[in-house]
């Protein structure tokens, strides 16, 4: 089972939507995901369920919870209304924990989500953190509790810029609290064809980081945004959309880094 967080500090660039429609391809694939939403926003939590149903629930039937330290997995998670793909939802109260200089942080709170998965990780295929743009607590427990981290990210300046801070955060994890934690790869988003700025970046981004960059690119596409609008993963909205196949090529490019990245690890020890 993989545990793979989506952090940019960068907002905006995708991590959310990533982790909607790439669930809902695993689960088309027979994949068993566990979606947590890490973000106090809840936007993933809004995306499958609605604001009015997200913003209903009390705190102890969220993530928070789990930050509080009080907290049993039944509790929390539930079934998010995609078949194979379970919740547990994101909450303002969040807020709370999510304090700047995380690694002065105590103990429990920094390993929380480690903690909180141990017992229940081999029941998934995959568990997919979505985090929020910034490089406080909750994006350091989730890089704690992970093996891979994946770098949404916009081919274009300000899209871009967060990836030196997050590889800084990083590079502190490894030395520290998760020596295991590894990159998974670099993922352009919103990638528009036309664009020679695009085109420019991406070519940029290739060249300083060579095959850490996914070469599987999510496009800009009105398809996205309506599947969320629906509550519906795009490869459940419309199957057969370049959108939807582009998520598959995602999926498919995670699943086979996952080996690689396994493989990798086994000789090492």
């Amino acid at each position: 089972m993989a545990v793979i967080t989506l952090l940019n500090q960068k907002g905006g660039v995708g991590k959310t939507s990533t982790c909607h429609h790439l669930a809902g391809t695993l689960a088309q694939m027979g994949r068993r995901v566990l979606l947590l939403d890490n973000d106090p926003q809840s936007s993933l939590s809004q995306g499958l369920w609605g604001p009015t149903t997200t913003r209903a629930l009390d705190p102890s039937e969220t993530l928070a919870s789990v930050y509080s330290g009080d907290v049993f997995p039944e509790q929390v998670i539930r079934p998010s209304g995609i078949t194979g793909i379970d919740l547990v939802a994101g909450s303002r109260a969040v807020n709370d924990w999510n304090l700047p200089r995380p690694y002065e942080a105590p103990y429990e709170a920094q390993n929380c989500l480690r903690e909180f998965l141990e017992p229940i990780r081999d029941g998934y295929d995959f568990v997919l953190i979505d985090c929020p743009p910034n490089l406080c607590l909750c994006s350091w427990a989730s890089l704690i509790a992970s093996d891979s981290l994946v770098v949404p990210l916009q081919a274009e300046d300000y899209g871009a810029q967060g990836i030196m801070d997050v590889q800084d955060s990083v590079g502190m994890v490894t030395a520290g609290p998760n020596p295991s934690l590894r990159l998974l790869g670099y993922l352009i988003t919103m990638f528009n064809a036309r664009k020679t700025i695009h085109q420019m970046y991406a070519k940029q981004l290739r060249e300083l980081y060579g095959d850490d960059v996914f070469t599987a690119v999510i496009p800009h596409a009105a398809d996205y945004p309506e599947a969320i609008a629906y509550r519906k993963p795009v490869a459940m909205y419309k199957p057969r959309s370049a959108a939807a196949k582009a998520i598959k090529a995602l999926a498919e490019e995670v699943e086979s880094r996952l080996v690689v990245h396994g493989a990798t690890q086994e000789e090492a020890a």
